[in-house]
């Protein structure tokens, strides 16, 4: 029997117009009312869940930053977090320097952006997160500075690029860093620590909660999302999923702006139709 259902935000639980849809909020009451565990497992920083607060009511634990902070939203806690190697750090102030490339950078849940690169958004193909950063983000007049200062406190740090062939350049030039590097969005590379991912923050938190990885059910869309699916009793594709990551879930449901979450929740969770993968 599933205990605990897994949602990655952007591309899943968010709809395209970054919303949380109503389906899936009364699915995840659905789902609280039954007695199980709804969890937010996103790429995203604690202070970037603030905008969802009202429609996220309920939902205790929260894998945050690609894996690297576990956090307890009700207890106000932090259960677990892991940060880049400084020198990796390094590596990354000296290559976003020379280029002006945008970096939101995550420490302790809070991100930070520069004001330059915020105002010129759209450069880095990041403009549907506008909203978002304004409302969330700390700007700062120098990023790099901050990367100097706070060297070895970064949980998560996102290089957004002016194209994707300078985003892979990148990839290659970090390579040799200690580190777990997944490319997102147009132009995007985000960073964590080496092993730090979706799917051990997941299974982090199981073994804190002393549930067996097959009573977990995980939901994604991209890349990102593949070890969570991988390490889950039952993985969910959502509809607009790559097809890297519809090819690896047990099943696909509807996308993320068609109750694909809600479709999660009532066919697999709750009326268990698929009880026969675990």
């Amino acid at each position: 029997m599933y205990q605990l259902i897994a949602f990655d935000m952007d591309g899943t639980l968010l709809t395209s117009k970054k919303t949380i849809a109503k389906s899936s909020v009364e699915a995840i009451g659905r789902a609280q009312d039954a007695g199980k565990q709804v969890v937010l497992s996103t790429g995203r920083s604690l202070s970037e869940l603030l905008p969802y607060g009202d429609d996220l009511r309920g939902i205790r634990y929260a894998i945050l930053a690609s894996g690297a902070l576990i956090y307890d939203l009700e207890a106000k806690c932090v259960l677990a977090k892991q940060t880049l190697p400084a020198i990796a750090v390094d590596k990354v102030k000296a290559i976003a320097e020379a280029q002006d490339l945008m970096l939101v950078c995550m420490i302790d849940g809070q991100g930070y952006l520069q004001k330059s690169h915020f105002e010129n958004i759209a450069n880095y193909y990041m403009e549907i997160y506008t909203e978002l950063y304004d409302k969330t983000a700390i700007l700062v007049d120098n990023i790099y500075d901050l990367l100097a200062k706070e060297r070895e406190h970064f949980d998560k740090i996102n290089i957004y690029h002016f194209t994707a062939r300078d985003r892979d350049q990148s990839y290659e030039t970090l390579l040799s860093e200690k580190i777990t590097m997944i490319k997102a969005e147009v132009s995007g590379l985000e960073l964590t620590a080496q092993g730090v991912e979706k799917g051990q923050g997941l299974a982090h938190l199981a073994q804190k909660l002393n549930l067996p990885m097959e009573q977990i059910i995980a939901v994604g869309d991209a890349d990102n999302d593949e070890s969570m699916i991988r390490e889950a009793g039952f993985g969910v594709a959502m509809g607009n999923a790559n097809e890297t990551i519809k090819n690896l879930a047990d099943i696909v449901v509807a996308d993320n702006d068609h109750g694909g979450c809600a479709q999660a929740i009532d066919d697999v969770l709750l009326a268990e139709k698929y009880k026969d993968n675990e």
